[in-house]
């Protein structure tokens, strides 16, 4: 009984080695992870919110908008890192699980989203998808 009571909380403990990454990052964390390679920046909000600027790099995939989403997604890499952000962080929480449902091994959020980003003074790209 007792080897099988310590078999259970070997169990327990390796299986969560293997659980997918989810992180939520400050502005300087996040910063400096979007700068390495084989990264994707992803930006859950509207195109009019990604029009009126962006992080460089960003690929927009409008969280209120399911359909576009899923597809958008589809068509990433699930290997990669994404990195999610919104305007406060709302949208990325919920993008960034269903990203995870999708198979999506490390995904990190922005906390405090753009809004966060632009108080911190970091440069925001006007430039088009």
């Amino acid at each position: 009984m007792k080897k099988f009571f310590w078999l259970i909380i070997a169990v327990l403990f390796t299986s969560g080695a293997f659980a997918q990454q989810k992180e939520v990052l400050n502005v300087k964390e996040f910063k400096k992870q979007i700068k390495k390679e084989k990264v994707i920046i992803l930006d859950v909000r509207t195109p009019q919110e990604f029009a009126d600027g962006h992080i460089k790099n960003a690929i927009n995939a409008d969280w209120k908008n399911p359909e576009e989403f899923q597809m958008k997604i589809s068509q990433l890499p699930k290997a990669e890192a994404v990195y999610v952000y919104c305007r406060t962080g709302a949208r990325s929480e919920k993008a960034s699980a269903s990203l995870q449902a999708n198979g999506f091994t490390h995904v990190a959020g922005l906390d405090g989203g753009m809004e966060a980003w632009k108080k911190a003074g970091k440069r925001v790209s006007k430039a088009k998808q």
